[in-house]
Parts: C-alpha cells; sequence; structure tokens
C-alpha cells in the first residue's frame, strides 16, 4: 500500500531520530576511551557494540559506569517504543521493531523498517490470531530481555545479589511475559505457565550464552525463581484478561534498577557459625601430625564438587608458631591463611587473609562475568581443638565462622551449610584415617 505524506514524514521522522540514538551511544563510548583510556583503537568493535567498549574500559570509575549502563538502558528503550509505535501504524515488521534494541543487526533492522510498506489491515478473526501470535513473541521477548537486563544492571553493575534480582526479578518476568502473552485474547493458565517458564528459561540461556552466568549457579537458583515466575504468570494474565491499563503492570520494571542500587548499597551480611566434632581412635599426637601434615585430602569431596563449590585438596604449613602461613589449596585456588593460635597436640586456629574463589562455573567460556564466585561468600577463622578422651582416643573439634552476602538468605543459608557440612566430613574423614593408620603403624 502506498504511504502517504504524513506516513513518510514518519517515517523520516523515526528513522532520524533512531539515528541520532544510535550515534549518540557512539558518542559516549568514544568520550570514555578519551578521558579514561590511555590508548583504544575505534575498531569494529566500538562501532557494533559501543557498551562493550566503554565497560571495557579498566580505569571507568564505578558510578560513571552505571549511569553510561542506565543512559543505554534508556536509549534502547525509546528505540523499542519508537519502532513497536512505526510497527503498529504499518501492521508489520514487529520482529524487526524487537531486533532495533539488538546491537550489530539494529541498524539493519532500523533501515529496513522504515521503508515497508504499510499492509492492509486482514478480517477481525486473522487480525486477532496474528496480533496473538505477535503477543507471544514479544511476551517471550521481553521476559528474556528482563532477565539478562536484570542480571546486567544487579550481579554486573552494582554487585548486588539479593531479593531484588532472586524474587522480584522473577515476578516481574512473569507478569510482563503473562500479560503479554495474553493481551489479545486469554491463552489459559496451562498454557500461560508454560510461556512464563520458558521466557525465564531463555533468559537463563541467553546468560550463558553472554558469559553473565554458568549453568550451576542457574541450577541452584531454579528451585527459587521457578514458583515465583509462575506466580507472576499468574498476576499478569489476571491483569490481561481483566483489560488493566497496559502501562502500569509493565511500568513496575522501572522499580528494579532502584531496589538494586538500595541493595548495592545495604548488602546482607549473615554470620554462619558452624561446629562438628569426631572421636578418632590414636592419640592426640597422630591426630595433630595429620592435621598439619601436606598430604592431599583422599576420600571424594561429595556435594560440594557436584555443585562446582570450592572444596579443599590439600593445605601447607609454612613454619610453626603464631604467625606461620599455611596456603589451603582448593579446587578453584589457593586460599592464604595466618595461624592465630598454636597448641602442638591441643590446638590450631587460623585466619582466612585471602580467599580461594567460592565457585567455579560451569560454562563454555574460560571465563564468566559473574561477581559472585569472589566475596560473596567468605571465611572468618577456623579453630581445631584436640581433647583426649582415653587411652589412644582423641576427640577432634572444628570450629568455624562465616559470612554469607547473598539474599534471601533462609533460601541460600541451607545450600552454603550443606556445602560446609560435605568439606568438613571430608576433611575429619580424611585427618581420622590418616591418624588411626599412623597409630596402627606403631
Amino acid at each position: 500500500m502506498k504511504a502517504s505524506l504524513p506516513g513518510i514524514a514518519q517515517r523520516c521522522a523515526y528513522l532520524a531520530a533512531s539515528l541520532v540514538l544510535i550515534a549518540s551511544q557512539n558518542l559516549v563510548a568514544w568520550g570514555v576511551v578519551k578521558a579514561y583510556a590511555e590508548k583504544r583503537a575505534l575498531d569494529l568493535e566500538f562501532w557494533l557494540t559501543p557498551l562493550s567498549t566503554a565497560m571495557s574500559v579498566y580505569d571507568l570509575p564505578p558510578i560513571w559506569g552505571a549511569a553510561i549502563f542506565a543512559y543505554f538502558l534508556l536509549v534502547a528503550w525509546l528505540l523499542a517504543l519508537m519502532s513497536f509505535q512505526l510497527a503498529r501504524r504499518t501492521n508489520r515488521g514487529f520482529v524487526l521493531a524487537v531486533l532495533s534494541v539488538v546491537p550489530v543487526v539494529q541498524l539493519g533492522a532500523i533501515l529496513f523498517n522504515s521503508v515497508l510498506p504499510t499492509r492492509e489491515a486482514v478480517d477481525e478473526i486473522k487480525q486477532s490470531q496474528a496480533a496473538s501470535a505477535r503477543n507471544v513473541t514479544m511476551g517471550l521477548i521481553a521476559g528474556m530481555a528482563l532477565v539478562v537486563l536484570a542480571v546486567l544492571v544487579s550481579a554486573v553493575t552494582f554487585g548486588a545479589y539479593g531479593w531484588g534480582l532472586f524474587v522480584m526479578t522473577p515476578l516481574l518476568v512473569g507478569i510482563t511475559c503473562g500479560y503479554l502473552v495474553n493481551d489479545q485474547r486469554d491463552l489459559g493458565a496451562w498454557a500461560t505457565m508454560k510461556l512464563v517458564i520458558a521466557a525465564a528459561g531463555l533468559g537463563s540461556l541467553a546468560l550463558v550464552v553472554l558469559a553473565l552466568e554458568g549453568i550451576v549457579c542457574i541450577i541452584l537458583a531454579a528451585p527459587l525463581a521457578i514458583p515465583i515466575v509462575m506466580l507472576g504468570g499468574v498476576l499478569g494474565r489476571g491483569l490481561a484478561t481483566a483489560r488493566h491499563n497496559r502501562r502500569n503492570p509493565l511500568a513496575s520494571i522501572a522499580i528494579l534498577p532502584m531496589v538494586f542500587m538500595l541493595e548495592a548499597a545495604m548488602p546482607p551480611e549473615a554470620p554462619i557459625i558452624t561446629e562438628y566434632e569426631i572421636e578418632i581412635a590414636a592419640p592426640a599426637e597422630h591426630v595433630w601430625q595429620a592435621l598439619i601434615g601436606s598430604e592431599p585430602i583422599a576420600p571424594a569431596p561429595g556435594f560440594p564438587a557436584l555443585a562446582g563449590l570450592a572444596y579443599p585438596i590439600k593445605g601447607t604449613l609454612k613454619g610453626e608458631g603464631l604467625g606461620a602461613t599455611r596456603t589451603g589449596v582448593f579446587s578453584t585456588g589457593t586460599a592464604n591463611e595466618v595461624v592465630t593460635q598454636w597448641k602442638p597436640n591441643r590446638l590450631l586456629a587460623f585466619r582466612v587473609e585471602k580467599e580461594a574463589p567460592a565457585m567455579e562455573e560451569m560454562s563454555p567460556y574460560r571465563r564468566v562475568h559473574a561477581p559472585h564466585v569472589e566475596g560473596y561468600f567468605t571465611t572468618g577463622e577456623t579453630r581445631f581443638v584436640l581433647l583426649p578422651v582415653a587411652a589412644n582416643r582423641t576427640l577432634l573439634k572444628i570450629a568455624s565462622d562465616h559470612r554469607l552476602r547473598i539474599d534471601p538468605v533462609p533460601y541460600w543459608e541451607p545450600i552454603a551449610r550443606l556445602a560446609i557440612h560435605g568439606n568438613v566430613s571430608r576433611v575429619l574423614a580424611d585427618i581420622k584415617a590418616k591418624s588411626e593408620a599412623n597409630q596402627r603403624r606403631d
């Protein structure tokens, strides 16, 4: 269908505004490079993915990084808004509207969308079916995009792992997807549940593809997120069938960055104190030697290894007495420790000065941009107490304190305690086996 003069003017305005917005992203990236990078070529990455160029500048202050990311989000929102408005006027180009916010292909999508001829409206039934299919596609893409954006803003930008990321984000993914897929006609509860879970699954897959998260972390969070996504789907469907104003449920997404900023300013810190003991059929002298020895830990690591969590391999003590250093070798790296209490055959305590990463993500990439692998679960001091209880029998006690900086604590603390229990039980079993083997040799 031939475009009218006002239609041509609208297309030209859309194209011009879109090009200005895209160019502004490159201008921001250029300013970052000039201000904070000693030398950086304006290569293909700069032109196609300016956000990646800006965020890869090492000396960029975090506050500026957050501001730049917020601006790029605003640009993406404006591009999507203008593209969908044009698609509704021309009755086509909805897929191109989605692609208008995807780096690398967005320029081509915008150019193509601006020249697509207007399509005449079909009969009401076919138009309703086509609109419903478009809404399902939009719901899936919106849910997937919301997952990725939430991780980028909360975890990568603000370093916040809390209620906003693990509870509010799944809820809003469900509401957004559930509302959009039922906007034209009610698909039913079961179909809505499948679609909102599919949207969350696509978002999780995108996190792995973009190296923002690993497979293990997504699996660990799934039991918490899936029921919340389904609840959001119920709410979104209810809003759609009630013909609620579109702006109200979808505008709630705007509160997420504020929640993430608040959680970053007031991060959680839950103390976890653990105490374990084991009776060993050997004198304290043999138990002490097994405790300070540097032989590898023999028993299989169990749950921590399956979950990709750090588990100890061996410890090497350098020197004796207070101030001696100990290197703990873990599956994820090494930890530097300092002896704080030393009473041969009775007491050994050490404080962790440098942590090994808490987990190693399962990913097709060598490096995953997930801050939670370091600093969100830490160990303070560990104490071993040896108590002779009978002839050639010793009670070995171990106490340790940890800090968990991830919310919701009621969900993550049991997982942390399960990993601690697996690691400590393995260490105690190894000390027991080595001590009793030395006793038998005597």
